[in-house]
């Protein structure tokens, strides 16, 4: 029950303001989000080196220390991959491309063929104009999907200003992450802060399991990925992996999309390469989503499979894929504060 209404306008209050938060300003957000994702992974390195150094017996060794070691980590980790692997991947991502489109402007050549082929000139024309459009749907999305993972990789530059923030952000979230809650609590009234302070804790756990969980699956497939093309023979191994890692952000529609450029590939040497590369990516998606992903997410994410679609379509209109990308983390975040908000009165007798 609802006692007042002070009560009840607080709660739409609290959830207009992380929704419009979300709608309104995104360009805003977008390096409190990096640097949120950033100090959720880089956050364990730093506490284990601290641990470590206290440990052997500097036991007032900074914190602020062990957080620039995690910094430098990263980026000589970050220096290193980009050395060794953004000269051929630049190369075979313009090769991929073009295979890409040649492509997809075969397979749009060959349907009309194949009605004549099989005698299906029985079919409407009506029927045959959705098959075509189809085709050129989805290889055009397709396109679409792949030319954004690739080029993504190169367009910080444009948000060089905004980049040139994350840094230090990530530094006092990682330093002070305690302080921010305490400090977003404190603007509500007195009686609702242990509460809103609860209620970030388990937003930013899931939020920590939810990365942490994601980027392993990520790096996980893009390396079977990898591996896959180079046993089946498929050209460009490198940008599929790639682009299987990035659209694996994309929950129920990212692998889908993902295995379409291997599939087409696949067709232009034969038929049966291009069954071999669908068998790979069933099988691979199989063990991803009944024993990978429950080892890593565990009942972390606990949203509905057709609230996850809608979510990933309304973010795709919004956004594009950054918003595919966040729809899960962002329904999550929504489905948690609505019920810490509308259930408030259990959370207070059961705490």
């Amino acid at each position: 029950m609802i006692k007042t209404s002070s009560e009840f306008w607080l709660r739409i209050t609290v959830v207009i303001f992380f929704v419009g938060i979300i709608l309104l300003v995104p360009s805003i957000l977008f390096p409190f989000a990096i640097s949120l994702i950033l100090s959720i992974l880089l956050t364990p390195i730093a506490e284990f080196i601290h641990k470590g150094i206290v440990k052997i017996g500097l036991k007032r060794f900074p914190y602020d220390l062990s957080i620039g070691i995690s910094f430098i980590t990263f980026i000589a980790i970050l220096y290193l991959m980009i050395i060794h692997s953004l000269l051929p991947f630049i190369t075979e991502a313009k090769l991929f491309l073009n295979s890409l489109s040649a492509a997809l402007e075969e397979i749009q050549s060959v349907v009309p063929v194949l009605i004549e082929k099989y005698d299906m000139r029985f079919v409407p024309p009506e029927m045959q104009q959705l098959v075509s459009n189809i085709v050129n749907y989805i290889g055009t999305y397709t396109l679409r999907i792949a030319q954004f993972s690739l080029v993504a990789i190169f367009s910080v530059a444009s948000t060089l200003i905004e980049m040139i923030a994350v840094p230090f952000i990530t530094f006092y979230m990682m330093k002070k992450g305690s302080t921010f809650k305490n400090a977003i609590a404190s603007l509500f009234p007195v009686q609702y802060q242990s509460h809103l302070t609860r209620l970030m804790e388990e937003m930013y756990g899931m939020l920590c399991a939810y990365v942490r969980g994601q980027l392993i699956l990520s790096v996980l497939m893009a390396f079977v990925t990898f591996l896959g093309m180079i046993v089946l023979g498929i050209p460009y191994p490198l940008v599929i992996g790639l682009l299987a890692g990035v659209v694996e952000l994309i929950p129920i529609i990212g692998p889908i999309v993902g295995a379409i450029p291997p599939m087409l590939l696949g067709l232009l040497q034969s038929s049966s390469v291009m069954i071999k590369v669908i068998i790979f990516y069933v099988i691979v998606q199989q063990l991803d989503a009944h024993i990978i992903m429950p080892k890593l997410m565990g009942s972390v994410i606990k949203v509905h499979p057709v609230a996850i679609i809608a979510g990933v379509l309304i973010g795709g209109h919004l956004y594009g894929i950054i918003g595919m990308m966040a729809a899960v983390p962002v329904l999550a975040i929504v489905q948690v504060i609505i019920r810490h908000m509308w259930f408030y009165d259990y959370y207070k007798v059961v705490n």
